[in-house]
């Protein structure tokens, strides 16, 4: 059975799409748009493994965590120098963190009937998520895939503008 996460993290100018079909082996599609966006292709083995890729091969980042008990995501999205450390979990509110204590982005998110609704970021500098929640898998990965496609605009932000912006709603 496939089923879909689409949606938008960010409002209609300055923000990403999100449109991937999922299986319970598989996470295939696109986050961005045409012209500033990236392929997605992730597997998801029997174990809970979730690894694979978004992007191109030269400019992509690989995708490498663990969903375990349904409820909890644990990886890292990009290399060992250049990567983050990315942490997820929850069914119907659902938390986490990208990044480090200072450079890096908090997820807060609850799902309203079939939808991921909240904020990646914080209060100021952060975009609102609005994504459809996948029925063939746990909440918590659809919210793992706002989280890689805001990641996606970070990087690619800081690639076009030469600075950098945590996001962070940590003080």
């Amino acid at each position: 059975m496939s089923c879909r996460i689409e949606g938008r993290v960010g409002g209609v100018i300055g923000g990403y799409s999100l449109d991937c079909t999922a299986t319970s082996d598989s996470i295939s599609g696109r986050i961005g748009g045409w012209l500033q966006g990236a392929d997605v292709s992730l597997s998801i083995d029997p174990a809970g493994m979730i690894t694979g890729r978004f992007g191109g091969i030269i400019l992509g980042r690989t995708l490498v965590a663990q969903l375990s008990d349904n409820s909890l995501i644990e990886g890292r999205i990009g290399g060992a120098v250049d990567g983050n450390d990315i942490r997820v979990s929850g069914n119907e509110r659902i938390n986490g963190r990208c990044g480090g204590d200072v450079f890096g982005f908090d997820a807060d998110l609850v799902v309203v009937g079939s939808r991921l609704k909240g904020r990646l970021g914080g209060d100021i500098i952060g975009m609102s998520v609005d994504v459809s929640v996948a029925e063939c898998l746990p909440p918590v990965v659809s919210a793992l895939m706002a989280m890689v496609t805001y990641y996606y605009y970070l990087v690619n932000t800081r690639r076009s503008s030469g600075g950098s912006s945590s996001g962070s709603s940590r003080n």
